[in-house]
């Protein structure tokens, strides 16, 4: 549950910081959020690290959600 909390808040985060400064851009966003996704599915591939393989789902999630978010931007 503190997983999921922490995804949500740094999608919130991201979400705010980059609507304050007008960075909101999809060309810019898109690949962001991807390497967020591609970053998760390795964490949670990888055998080696336990503390990367516990956060994989909250980052993978958080690539999901952003991904989502700035795929229905205009």
């Amino acid at each position: 549950m503190i997983k999921l909390l922490i995804a949500i808040g740094i999608y919130i985060i991201i979400g705010v910081t980059f609507w304050q400064f007008k960075l909101l851009k999809r060309k810019y966003l898109e690949p962001v959020f991807i390497g967020f996704m591609i970053f998760g599915i390795i964490s949670l591939c990888q055998p080696i690290l336990f503390k990367l393989y516990s956060y994989g789902f909250a980052i993978l999630l958080t690539g999901t959600g952003g991904y989502m978010f700035v795929s229905h931007m205009k």
